[in-house]
C-alpha cells in the first residue's frame, strides 16, 4: 500500500496536480505521511513539505534523518525552513542543530524569537542523552492555592499545546515542583476544592543532567506516562512523556546490540549511513581484537613438541576455542540484559559468580561428556579423549564465570557492560581456552616439555 501512495504521490508531483496531492495529504497523520514519502527523491519531499501545514511539517520533518534534513534545508526557501523550525519542538530542534554546520544553526537560530532562541540554546547547552535534551517545556501546572475550577480553566486555556492533560503538575509559586495531580480528579472533585486537598506530593522526578537511560528505567518502574524534569532548585523546567521514552529505549537497544557486537555506536539508520561510517566504527574494533587474538600463536608455539608427538589432538582445538567463546557469550547476554532490567546490581556479583560456576559446571560436564563420545570418531585413544572432554569441562566453567564477571567489572570501572560481551569474551576465552587445553592435555598424557 505505501509503495503505491509513494507511485502516486509521484504521479501527482509529475503531472503537477498539486491540488489532488494537498487533499491526500491533509487529513493524514505525521507518522502515515512521513510513511508516505520515506523513499521519495529530496527534490519531491520538498514539494510534499510545502504543501503541508506548518505544524505538520515541522512533525513530519523532526522524524527524518539527519542528512535528509540537511538537504532539505538546501533545497527549501528560508521562508518554508523558518516556519518549519519555528513550529518544531526545542527537543527536536537541538537535535537538528547537533547535526548541521555552524554557518547553518546560526542562520536557522537567527529565525526564532528570542524567547524560544534562548530556550533552544539552553536545551542544546545540556549533556547529550540528558534529560534536558529530551524534556518539553509544554506542560500544565498549578499551584496548590489554586481550586479545582481555576485548574481545570487552566487545561482547558493551554491543554490543546500541552505535551500531556492526563498529569498535571503542582509547583510553588517560584515554580518548585512538589507533586502531580491527574486530570480524572480534576474532573470528579468538586468545583471549589483546593489543589491542595487532592494532589499527590513528593512526585517521582529527574533532574535537566539525568542520563536518558536512567529516565527510562524510572518511567517503567514507576508506570508513569509523564515525568517531570527539575533544575538544581527543584524548578520544574519540562517534561518528559512515554512517547519520547519509547524512542530512547530503542536508541538505547541498539546501542547495546552494537557494542555487543564489538563497533561503535551508529546513529543513524542503515541506508543513511555511509560506507566510510561503518569502516571507521568497526574497524578499529576488529584490529584491535585481531592484534590480540594474534597472542595465540605464541601460546601454539610454545606447545609445538606435543603437537608433534601427539597430532590428534589438534584435531580438537577448534572445538575448545568456540565452545569457549559460545558459552562465554551467552553467560555475558544474560548478565548484561538483567543490569538493563534492573534484576542485577553491583552488589549480586557474588551470587552471580556462584550461580555461574553451577551451571558452567553442570553445561562443562554435559558437553565433556558429549566430546568424549564424539572423540571416538576421530581417535581411539581414551587418554587422548578424556584429556579432551576433562579440558572442555574446565574451559566452559572458566567461559562461564568470565563472561558473567566481566560486564560487573565494566560497571565498576564506569564502562558500558554491553562493551564487556560479544567479541570481547570470545577473544578472551579464545585465548584461555587453547591454553587450558594444551596445559591439561601436557599434564593428562605425561608429556614432558
Amino acid at each position: 500500500m505505501k509503495v503505491k501512495i509513494q507511485v502516486d504521490i509521484r504521479k501527482l508531483i509529475e503531472r503537477g496536480d498539486f491540488r489532488t496531492l494537498k487533499m491526500l495529504l491533509e487529513d493524514q497523520d505525521a507518522n502515515v505521511i512521513y510513511e508516505m514519502i520515506e523513499e521519495l527523491e529530496t527534490s519531491e519531499k520538498a514539494v510534499v513539505f510545502r504543501l503541508l501545514n506548518k505544524e505538520l511539517a515541522a512533525e513530519v520533518f523532526s522524524k527524518l534523518e539527519p542528512d535528509e534534513q540537511f538537504e532539505l534545508v538546501k533545497m527549501l526557501t528560508d521562508d518554508e525552513i523558518k516556519s518549519i523550525f519555528k513550529n518544531m519542538d526545542p527537543a527536536d530542534r537541538a537535535e537538528l542543530l547537533d547535526e548541521l554546520p555552524a554557518d547553518v544553526v546560526t542562520k536557522l537560530l537567527s529565525f526564532l524569537p528570542k524567547s524560544e532562541r534562548e530556550q533552544t540554546i539552553e536545551v542544546l547547552n545540556y549533556p547529550e542523552n540528558s534529560a534536558g535534551r529530551l524534556m518539553s517545556p509544554y506542560f500544565i501546572y498549578v499551584t496548590k492555592s489554586m481550586t479545582v475550577q481555576q485548574a481545570l480553566e487552566k487545561v482547558r486555556k493551554f491543554g490543546k499545546d500541552a505535551e500531556t492533560i492526563y498529569t498535571i503538575f503542582v509547583v510553588e509559586e517560584d515554580r518548585t515542583l512538589i507533586g502531580t495531580v491527574k486530570l480524572e480528579d480534576l474532573l470528579f472533585a468538586e468545583p471549589d476544592t483546593l489543589i491542595e486537598e487532592v494532589y499527590t506530593p513528593d512526585p517521582i522526578y529527574v533532574k535537566t543532567t539525568t542520563d536518558q537511560e536512567e529516565v527510562a528505567e524510572l518511567m517503567k518502574k514507576y508506570d508513569l506516562n509523564a515525568i517531570p524534569v527539575v533544575d538544581n532548585d527543584m524548578r520544574l523546567v519540562g517534561i518528559i512523556t512515554i512517547d519520547d521514552i519509547v524512542d530512547v529505549i530503542d536508541e538505547e537497544a541498539t546501542e547495546d546490540i552494537h557494542k555487543m557486537a564489538g563497533m561503535n555506536v551508529t546513529t543513524t539508520s542503515y541506508f543513511h549511513t555511509s560506507p566510510l561510517v561503518f569502516i571507521k566504527n568497526r574497524l578499529p574494533w576488529l584490529v584491535g581484537l585481531l592484534l590480540l587474538e594474534s597472542v595465540n600463536a605464541f601460546i601454539v608455539h610454545g606447545y609445538e613438541e606435543v603437537l608433534a608427538m601427539i597430532p590428534i589432538i589438534a584435531a580438537f582445538m577448534t572445538t575448545m576455542v568456540d565452545a569457549g567463546g559460545n558459552a562465554g557469550g551467552q553467560s555475558s547476554t544474560l548478565i548484561i540484559r538483567s543490569m538493563a532490567l534492573g534484576d542485577i546490581e553491583l552488589k549480586d556479583w557474588w551470587k552471580v559468580f556462584l550461580k555461574e560456576l553451577l551451571v558452567g559446571s553442570i553445561l562443562g560436564g554435559v558437553l565433556g561428556a558429549v566430546l568424549f563420545i564424539r572423540g571416538f570418531m576421530i581417535s581411539n585413544n581414551i587418554m587422548v579423549n578424556v584429556s579432551a572432554a576433562f579440558s572442555l569441562f574446565i574451559i566452559i566453567i572458566f567461559a562461564n564465570v568470565v563472561g558473567a564477571m566481566l560486564p560487573f567489572l565494566g560497571k565498576l570501572m564506569k564502562i558500558d557492560p554491553a562493551v564487556m560481551s560479544g567479541p570481547l569474551i570470545t577473544t578472551i576465552t579464545d585465548l584461555t581456552g587453547i591454553w587450558i587445553y594444551f596445559e591439561v592435555v601436557t599434564h593428562m598424557l605425561g608429556i614432558k616439555r
